[in-house]
């Protein structure tokens, strides 16, 4: 397995005041003559204020320029791997960089713009929002640079999940929050959640004469999630990077990642989460420097339940993705 060094480096004004409808559509609107203008503006911008205002400015910047509607320098695009897509020329694409690029004008004055607003009755996205607001507040002085990048992922999440055509950029910011939360979460040692206790691993117990000694096996790590969520946690990132220097260290080439969910809700519904919360951790697992390839992932939904339970049962044990190291 080869492992290469991870690469990731009140609201103030009526985009967070009003919400992104409003605004996409007035800068819709205005896309035609006003572009031009913010895009000079932005280039001409000269950054004050605090390092995680600055931090803001370059990172709401970049996602502006992703957009190819202004000339992107060499070397400054906010999603390092190209994955995002975000080469669209219509109105609506075009409100979206304008959006960014007020964002990045706001920051560029010393001013701090908060995260958008979660979509009405979207209990995961305010929840999240939630999350990023606490780790904001202690972490824009303590580790501004990846405070910005995890609002800035938040935004691109929010944002582009709004324009049909953006769906595909929507997700991969969502991914990019899993981690870029967990590190900030990380950097200011706040905990989202308790872990749940670990759940019984099979041993092996070999009886002679005189003693009795039990083996249990250390090749797999596991993460745990909340009910219904596929979101990661602090602890879920330093569990994977612990399992990542475990496979340099000994030298395993191949890395399973098992998502398993408790009985509540559906057979069905449960296998497509399951799926989804190993394909987080192998998501995770990249962007910290695993090989793609090296991965397999799978989900077995509530059929192989650590801790056994009736139908229906919320059990924080059973809401797992299982990494383990193999030759």
């Amino acid at each position: 397995m080869t492992i290469a060094p991870a690469s990731r480096s009140t609201s103030r004004i009526a985009l967070t005041r009003f919400g992104a409808g409003v605004v996409l559509l007035a800068a819709a609107a205005l896309a035609g003559c006003a572009q031009t203008t913010v895009f000079d503006d932005l280039n001409d911008a000269q950054p004050t204020g605090s390092p995680f205002a600055q931090a803001q400015f370059r990172d709401y910047s970049a996602l502006a320029r992703s957009f190819g509607t202004t000339e992107q320098p060499s070397g400054q695009s906010f999603d390092a791997q190209g994955s995002m897509s975000l080469t669209g020329t219509d109105a609506t694409t075009e409100s979206l960089a304008i959006a960014f690029a007020q964002k990045a004008l706001t920051a560029s004055r010393g001013e701090e713009p908060l995260p958008e607003a979660a979509p009405d009755g979207d209990a995961e996205a305010e929840a999240l929002r939630l999350r990023l607001l606490r780790g904001l507040d202690q972490g824009r002085d303590k580790a501004p640079e990846t405070a910005a990048r995890a609002e800035a992922d938040f935004d691109c999440w929010i944002l582009n999940g709004r324009v049909d055509t953006q769906k595909a950029a929507a997700q991969h910011c969502r991914r990019s929050l899993d981690v870029s939360l967990a590190q900030l979460e990380r950097a200011v040692n706040i905990s989202a959640a308790p872990p749940p206790p670990p759940a019984p691993v099979a041993t092996t117990t070999t009886t002679t004469t005189t003693t009795t000694a039990t083996v249990a096996t250390t090749n797999d790590y596991q993460v745990y999630f909340d009910f219904d969520s596929w979101s990661l946690t602090a602890e879920d990132l330093t569990t994977i990077t612990q399992a990542i220097a475990a496979a340099k260290a000994g030298a395993q080439s191949r890395i399973t990642v098992v998502g398993h969910t408790d009985t509540s809700g559906s057979a069905a519904y449960n296998l497509k989460l399951s799926v989804r919360r190993a394909g987080v951790v192998k998501d995770t697992m990249v962007q910290m420097g695993a090989r793609p390839e090296a991965i397999q992932v799978s989900g077995v939904g509530e059929t192989d339940l650590a801790v056994q339970t009736p139908d229906g049962v919320k059990e924080a044990r059973n809401r797992r993705a299982v990494i383990t190291l193999l030759p």
